[in-house]
């Protein structure tokens, strides 16, 4: 795939990405095949984070991708704590930052993190004292290029005004376009990369689940999702009637109408689905091949305006 370079860095990216949230076992066989798939065909921005399985993603990244590190453009993200029974703080202390840092860095068996995100903004902390230090973090060639997920518009401005941004990672799909009045206009402005994590709304686009008992036994996390549920999954399915006609018409599938739905709107946007099946992985990269012609991007936007 060609590719793109990321907002305000010099990182160059595939027009997408793979989100690692599910990447987390080492001796998981499936998910090893799916992230050197990835690779082999294109996809070198894997994206992680210090919580994603309490540092089992990056150990995985750092483990069993460590003869191809330098195929890929490694992102992770520090600022969310949680322990296994405890409730989950935002922390952005100038202290925490460094330390947070230096435990990636060992976990993902590198001296060097091309992208590092602040994952959530701490209440508590001045966005300006975070971002000094993530600044010192550059300086001293730990890390490449800075980023934020899930911010205001001002606070990415604020931290832009510190050190320009490469990329601001926040969900956004057909099913939550909540990004478009303030964020996306913000990140054109600005010269920043739109990353979008969720873009197959956790599968709900991709045509596989058509109710909550679809999704695999213990994945509560999506399975507390409010799309899912029974109140709402026959709506939802029906507005993706829309997804599944255009692709019907175009000779695709609708995971990749959903996909190239990001990436051809008016913004530069990146979308990272997740997967540890390497058949998903050569259906997502189909998607960087469709262009949406106008009549379709409006048939979709209004299905689901």
């Amino acid at each position: 795939m060609k590719l793109k370079k990321l907002g305000n860095s010099e990182l160059m990216v595939a027009p997408l990405g793979l989100g690692c949230n599910r990447l987390l076992e080492v001796g998981d066989t499936d998910a090893a095949a799916a992230a050197n798939r990835a690779l082999d065909l294109g996809i070198n921005h894997f994206d992680s984070a210090d919580m994603y399985g309490f540092g089992k993603g990056e150990i995985f990244i750092g483990q069993v991708m460590k003869d191809r590190h330098d195929e890929m453009v490694i992102a992770s993200k520090f600022g969310m704590v949680r322990s296994p029974d405890g409730p989950i703080e935002f922390k952005g202390t100038p202290e925490y930052v460094r330390i947070a840092c230096d435990a990636s860095l060992k976990r993902l068996n590198t001296d060097h993190i091309d992208l590092y995100y602040q994952h959530r903004v701490d209440p508590d902390v001045e966005i300006e004292e975070t971002w000094g230090a993530m600044v010192e973090l550059v300086t001293a060639g730990k890390v490449g290029a800075l980023a934020i997920s899930n911010a205001t518009a001002d606070q990415i401005r604020r931290a832009h005004a510190v050190h320009p941004l490469a990329a601001v990672q926040m969900e956004y799909s057909l099913f939550d376009r909540t990004q478009e009045a303030e964020i996306l206009p913000t990140c054109k402005e600005l010269g920043i990369t739109f990353v979008a994590f969720g873009p197959l709304s956790f599968a709900l686009l991709g045509g596989e689940v058509k109710n909550v008992n679809d999704l695999p036994e213990g994945d509560n996390y999506r399975r507390g999702m409010p799309r899912f549920h029974d109140e709402n999954i026959g709506e939802n399915l029906s507005m993706a009637e829309t997804v599944a006609d255009i692709a019907a018409e175009l000779g695709a599938t609708p995971a990749q109408i959903s996909l190239a739905w990001t990436m051809c709107g008016a913004y530069d946007v990146i979308p990272i689905p997740g997967s540890r099946r390497p058949h998903h992985l050569e259906e997502n990269v189909g998607a960087a091949d469709i262009q949406l012609s106008g009549e379709h991007m409006t048939r979709l936007n209004n299905a689901f305006g």
